[in-house]
């Protein structure tokens, strides 16, 4: 059993207004760097740095700086969740969707990260962006040229971004969003990173995801992404809402996706950490979630990391039979 695991949580460096991304001041992100870094977490989750949308800082020199930063103070970012298309309307060139992956796998190279972690449905045609949602594009496309057409391609993308990704020492870890946004459930997700048949390509668990869409549990999730589980997205929430689960192929993650912290709603974490100690998984446990509420923040991490390792020596002593 691995106990101990490194843990990293989310720190907001960057932020999107909407129309731009923008940088944060450093006095709303040090603080926080220093503060885990005396908890002894070295790990963060950065976000933001995208080539979806516009920014108004060169992000190349931004987050080679960032990656300095972190690396003087002796962290470092234990993923980039970057997001960037899969794909482009099929007929078309991909070659822009693929300059905009491999860009987005040199971001996080800059940021000396192991991960670049997307959503499975993002789509790139400037026709279209902001104006049609992913789920209606991916429909669109299925329409016309089949769901088959559309895994390939994006199979293919993703491909050749894992080139660039083995050369960089970057895996490319893809979300499941489960009924949020296209391709992100238990019978595409796992298609998709076979089509992209990259030792590079992989998954992203999202643990909130999972329980609130109600499909697949994150246990379950865990076996299926196996070794090819190479990050997660851990926080959680109360469960799928009754109404929420109706035959609408899609759902909203609004009001169900709390992102709470592990604790805090109803996920089973101890059978969840026993599920990754069964795929041997060793990799940083990254939590996409902040402190325990309503409190400073160092006493709410310094919560939120205890109540995770008493879950680890909880698993192991269940693993034990020692209950």
């Amino acid at each position: 059993m691995k106990r101990n695991r490194e843990l990293s949580y989310q720190v907001n460096t960057v932020q999107w207004n909407g129309k731009v991304v923008s940088r944060l001041p450093e006095e709303s992100y040090l603080p926080l760097f220093k503060i885990l870094k005396s908890l002894d977490i070295r790990e963060v989750m950065l976000s933001g740095y995208v080539t979806l949308e516009e920014a108004d800082f060169d992000m190349n020199e931004e987050t080679v700086r960032m990656g300095n930063l972190l690396d003087s103070m002796g962290m470092r970012p234990a993923q980039h969740h970057g997001l960037s298309a899969v794909y482009t309307p099929i007929g078309t060139s991909q070659e822009p969707v693929i300059e905009r992956l491999i860009r987005s796998v040199r971001y996080t190279a800059n940021l000396r990260s192991p991960a670049l972690v997307i959503h499975p449905g993002h789509y790139h045609d400037p026709a279209s962006w902001n104006k049609v949602s992913v789920n209606d594009f991916y429909e669109a496309e299925v329409s016309k040229h089949g769901m088959e057409a559309v895994l390939e391609t994006a199979g293919k993308n993703l491909h050749e971004a894992g080139k660039e990704a083995e050369k960089l020492g970057v895996k490319i870890a893809i979300e499941n969003v489960d009924r949020f946004e296209p391709m992100g459930g238990a019978a595409l997700l796992p298609r998709l990173v076979a089509a992209a048949d990259s030792p590079a390509v992989g998954f992203c668990l999202d643990s909130g995801h999972a329980h609130c869409c109600g499909q697949t549990s994150v246990t379950d999730w865990i076996a299926i992404m196996g070794d090819k589980l190479f990050t997660t997205h851990f926080h959680d929430n109360r469960g799928a809402r009754l109404d929420a689960l109706t035959d609408k192929k899609w759902v909203s993650p609004t009001g169900i996706d709390e992102h709470l912290p592990p604790g805090f709603g109803t996920i089973p974490w101890i059978d969840v950490i026993q599920a990754l100690d069964a795929i041997g998984y060793g990799n940083t446990v990254n939590f996409e979630s902040g402190a325990w509420p309503d409190c400073e923040p160092e006493e709410g991490f310094r919560h939120a990391i205890c109540f995770w390792r008493t879950l680890e020596f909880l698993a192991e002593k269940k693993a034990a039979g020692k209950h």
